[in-house]
């Protein structure tokens, strides 16, 4: 327990200290169409950049890359932002910001847009100070065409007490699409000029249209991972002899055994560091011998079998734009499943017993190899050998199937 302790606090630690220089996977185009994988710095990206930060491996020195050089770069799973020149307005997205004027005042500005949705017909936004503009590119379009949305207000006629200007919104998003991308009547009506509105409507769409989604954002959160896991046990376990007189414990030969199963990974979306959650179920099931130190021709037999889950959180730490090194640290579950032994009877084994775990790792696209350390525990419930030590270290290979 207290090595279990010892080690979430030094998790803790490392993401704190780190947390200013997370680097996660990524690329970048440049103006000569040449591709580099590295290593970008992790940001909130509430903002669309105009410039970025990376690595080629976590202990090369950090670059730093400029919209004037760079037309298009990916971060994550989750950020695709690609150069381009428009023509757009971000006055008008609430009445502090709005004008007099119902039509944008359109100014040209080099900017990243981010992708939103990419297929035939494809989403884009840009974002600056909590204003947010979306565009779309279709099969006849050669740029980005911006969907049209304002704020704007008129002076109040009425003189009303406590009104003085009366708001509008400038729709014309809304008549672009019912023109230009309506399928089976898609309804506009109700479809609101934000991020989760439009997505859902372009995707509808496209669909509809039989186009297929490239790309598609989503939030950290609903990143699950489904795979197996294959592991190798190195098995220790001992008790006290109930021989009178002896003072040796009954010691059984260390052995290798296989443990396999499912897990399911979840990861959250912290700003700065990659955090996931997981929970492990395993099969596992040995025979061990022992022979009594005092009398050699007594041997002890112990025929295991459980089912085991695991649950902890894992911190994920980009060493390049390939490999990442994590740490868990959690706890665990036996479920005995007709443990057989000579030394206990059935009724003596433990039906569910709990110890913990730390280790880590690293890990290669769909593939982790980690090596767990559990703290050991008693599976005994007798009362005439009441103490028992199953000690486990284990070696792990992980497959994110889906």
């Amino acid at each position: 327990m207290k090595s279990l302790f010892c080690f979430l606090v030094a998790l803790f630690f490392i993401s704190t200290i780190s947390a200013q220089s997370i680097y996660e996977a990524g690329y970048f185009i440049d103006n000569n169409g040449q591709r580099k994988e590295c290593l970008i710095k992790k940001l909130p990206w509430k903002n669309n950049p105009v410039e970025f930060e990376w690595k080629k491996t976590i202990s090369s020195s950090p670059k730093k890359e400029s919209i004037e050089d760079i037309k298009e770069f990916g971060v994550g799973e989750d950020y695709v932002f690609k150069r381009y020149i428009l023509r757009f307005d971000l006055k008008g997205d609430n009445l502090g910001r709005a004008t007099k004027s119902e039509e944008p005042d359109l100014q040209i500005r080099k900017i990243y847009l981010r992708i939103i949705l990419k297929s035939k017909v494809t989403l884009y936004q840009y974002s600056e100070s909590n204003v947010h503009r979306f565009f779309y590119t279709s099969p006849d379009t050669a740029y980005p065409e911006l969907l049209l949305y304002k704020v704007y207000y008129t002076p109040d006629e009425t003189e009303k007490p406590g009104e003085k200007i009366i708001p509008h919104e400038n729709n014309t998003y809304k008549d672009q699409l019912r023109k230009k991308f309506n399928c089976k009547n898609q309804d506009v009506s109700k479809l609101t000029y934000t991020q989760t509105d439009l997505k859902k409507y372009f995707k509808k769409y496209n669909e509809c249209k039989g186009y297929k989604i490239e790309y598609n954002t989503r939030k950290k959160i609903n990143q699950t991972r489904i795979g197996i896991v294959g592991a190798a046990d190195l098995i220790s376990f001992s008790h006290p002899s109930d021989i009178p007189g002896a003072t040796e414990d009954v010691v059984y030969e260390n052995l290798i055994a296989p443990r396999y199963g499912i897990y399911i990974e979840s990861f959250i979306p912290f700003t700065k560091v990659d955090l996931s959650f997981f929970l492990e179920a395993t099969y596992k099931s040995f025979t061990a011998e022992a022979t009594d130190p005092l009398v050699s021709n007594i041997i002890y037999t112990l025929d295991y079998k459980s089912a085991n889950v695991a649950f902890a959180p894992r911190f994920h730490i980009y060493l390049s734009s390939k490999f990442e090194l994590f740490l868990e640290g959690g706890i665990t579950a036996d479920f005995d499943l007709g443990t057989e032994s000579s030394e206990f009877e059935e009724n003596e084994i433990e039906n569910i017993t709990t110890d913990y775990f730390y280790g880590g790792g690293i890990g290669a696209g769909r593939f982790k190899i980690g090596v767990r350390q559990y703290t050991s525990k008693n599976i005994s419930k007798s009362t005439r050998i009441p103490d028992s030590n199953l000690k486990n270290t284990s070696i792990y290979l992980s497959v994110n199937l889906f």
